[in-house]
């Protein structure tokens, strides 16, 4: 039987006919291909074959039954699979915020694509590492990712007994960094003094001011927050963040500056803030809008709602809240959180305290 090609094989049958034979190593399979070489169907054919579409098939196909038969995960690819209907359970019962689960199956979709077909037990810590490193620029786009792929691996201990745990060894990024800036009170009015009453910025920055929402809560505050609690009218959302652990909620008093802020701006829809469409924002493209205000005012770029909310517990603080009194505020539901501004408002009075004792500033010259 000649080769007349890579893996095709010319043979004559007992009755005289010649027919062609795809077979990829001596004694293994052979796969007849219809026609004659040169034919267009033939060659389709063949480049299929030769390209490995067959194995592609089978694998597909035994992936499938290994699913469908609830099989214990052998492969990346069905460890994926089976991840994601766990998400969606998580996020019938509440369990994982919809943010949370966006997040983790945009990098859990992206390994998949990458190394699904291999082994799970054939991925090692330096696989996982190369993965990261090629996906992140910075130490917080690591960590980020790092957290999913972590999490997929956790539920393969855990919901199937999987032993390899690539993810287990590989630590996440030392980051040093204060934070997200705060807003200092000249670029507060400034912010004020741009954007208007009446305007979704006006409204968007009351509500950090008196809430401190984080930004996918600002999102998506609206009339259905407020409620009347002994006679008086309040502002009660659940963080999304902490719902699922704690059910902690945060009230806010509906205090004339808000409510004036609210009648100003607010004429329908389930949420105070809008877009130009009159649709919701979602947390990102909130985020992107107050660049876009932060802008606007010629404020320094790195302002955003966070910046906010933080400078709201740094100014509780430095005006003598409490740490819970700060937790209760925010919606925090550790003291670790809230620490964070208490050290800051500490640090702030510290520095400018130690500034009026020093005698050294009376040699400068003017």
């Amino acid at each position: 039987m000649p080769k007349i090609r890579e893996c095709l094989i010319e043979e004559t049958t007992r009755h005289g006919k010649t027919r062609y034979l795809f077979q990829r190593e001596s004694g293994g399979r052979r796969i007849t291909i219809r026609g004659t070489p040169n034919d267009p169907d033939f060659e389709k054919t063949y480049e299929y074959l030769l390209a490995g579409g067959d194995l592609q098939k089978e694998y597909q196909e035994s992936l499938f039954r290994r699913i469908r038969e609830k099989e214990q995960p052998y492969t990346v690819q069905e460890l994926g699979f089976h991840y994601f209907d766990y998400i969606d359970t998580l996020l019938r019962k509440q369990k994982m915020s919809p943010y949370t689960a966006q997040h983790y199956s945009r990098f859990i979709n992206r390994f998949v694509k990458e190394y699904g077909q291999a082994p799970i037990e054939s991925v090692e810590p330096h696989h996982i590492h190369q993965v990261l490193d090629g996906w992140s620029d910075t130490d917080n786009a690591f960590n980020n990712a790092l957290r999913a792929i972590k999490h997929l691996f956790r539920y393969g201990e855990q919901r199937w007994g999987l032993s390899a745990n690539p993810s287990r060894l590989i630590r996440k990024e030392d980051i040093v960094t204060d934070g997200f800036t705060p807003w200092e009170r000249e670029e507060v009015e400034a912010f004020f003094r741009t954007h208007e009453r009446g305007s979704m910025a006006h409204m968007a920055m009351t509500l950090l001011i008196h809430a401190a929402p984080r930004r996918a809560d600002l999102a998506i505050l609206g009339p259905s927050h407020i409620e009347t609690i002994r006679g008086e009218e309040v502002l009660k959302f659940r963080p999304q963040k902490t719902r699922k652990k704690s059910g902690v909620s945060v009230i806010v008093p509906m205090t004339a500056s808000l409510r004036d802020a609210i009648d100003a701006s607010y004429d329908g829809g389930d949420t105070y803030i809008r877009s130009s469409r009159g649709t919701p924002f979602t947390p990102e493209s909130l985020g992107t809008k107050m660049s876009e205000w932060v802008q606007e005012a010629g404020l320094r770029p790195n302002l955003s709602c966070h910046g906010m909310r933080k400078t709201v517990g740094i100014d509780m603080a430095e005006n003598g809240a409490s740490l819970y009194e700060i937790m209760a505020a925010l919606g925090h539901t550790s003291p670790k959180a809230s620490l964070v501004y208490t050290k800051e408002a500490d640090r702030r009075k510290l520095s400018q305290s130690a500034a009026a004792k020093s005698t050294l500033s009376q040699f400068i010259t003017r």
